[in-house]
């Protein structure tokens, strides 16, 4: 476990959100809850559909603020506007 938050720590610092959102679970399961909702609203607001369903649990819970989850879905609905195009739409098709 020690080596998989290095290396994830390592991927985050990178970029990889899949990697942040895994770095705030591990963080979570090891108590640090602070430490993990940075993580998760980082991955979220770059994105990432598994972080924004973690955050939104967290707003249901009462661990994250009506103020923070509108910004994190404002963040990730920008996002994710900003990765659409025709062509990839094309493309999946």
């Amino acid at each position: 476990k020690k080596k998989a938050k290095y290396y994830y720590g390592l991927a985050a610092m990178k970029g990889n959100v899949q990697a942040r959102h895994n770095l705030g679970c591990i963080e979570a399961d090891a108590g640090n809850v602070q430490r993990s909702k940075k993580h998760i609203t980082i991955a979220a607001r770059s994105g990432y559909t598994p972080s924004l369903d973690s955050v939104k649990q967290g707003f249901m819970g009462g661990l994250v603020t009506k103020h923070e989850y509108g910004n994190t879905l404002r963040a990730y609905q920008t996002r994710v506007d900003e990765m659409e195009s025709e062509a990839r739409d094309k493309a999946q098709q």
